[in-house]
């Protein structure tokens, strides 16, 4: 991937209501306060398909239903896609989620309404987190969602929290 808010690969599908702890990561990982993403991306989506780290490649794209990532806003399963190099469309996202994935530079789009009625698992997608451009090359389907605001873009696009407060005491240092 030469544009990291550019993605081009596969479908992995889930439904509504995917939890956090259980569902895209098992909880003893956020009480250990694991935060390798290497290690993080070998155990995501575990609680639903524990086959799926084998087989998601870097550009794959994670689509989910209504409620993503609901439950306590721990980070590590939001790592873990990013380590995976995935990206993630859902129809909804909670909001501690929300500030997670921008935390842990995962390049989302949080509001696609209808967006497991366009998407099959293994479709070839495209999709463009700084534009909402999305297209599904395998139905031929192309539509827009609402990106992300641009100062949560930003942070995402330095790889993360960590970079950019770094980036910021920085800047505050030598002014």
């Amino acid at each position: 991937m030469s544009d990291p808010m550019h993605f081009a690969g596969r479908a992995w599908v889930f439904g509504d209501n995917v939890a956090l702890d259980g569902d895209l990561m098992a909880l003893h990982f956020a009480l250990a306060r694991e935060t390798d993403p290497q290690v993080l991306r070998q155990h995501i989506f575990a609680g639903i398909d524990s086959t799926l780290a084998e087989r998601i490649q870097p550009g794959d794209l994670i689509v989910t239903g209504r409620r993503f990532a609901h439950g306590n806003p721990h980070i590590q399963g939001l790592i873990g896609l990013q380590g995976a190099g995935s990206g993630l469309i859902c129809e909804s996202i909670a909001s501690g989620a929300y500030r997670c994935a921008v935390n842990a530079a995962l390049p989302f789009l949080p509001r696609a309404p209808g967006i497991t009625q366009m998407v099959a698992q293994g479709d070839q997608l495209e999709v463009d987190f700084r534009t909402g451009a999305f297209r599904n090359v395998t139905q031929d389907i192309e539509t827009r969602f609402d990106p992300l605001p641009e100062i949560a873009l930003s942070i995402i696009a330095r790889g993360g929290w960590l970079p950019s407060f770094r980036d910021r005491l920085a800047r505050h240092a030598t002014a």
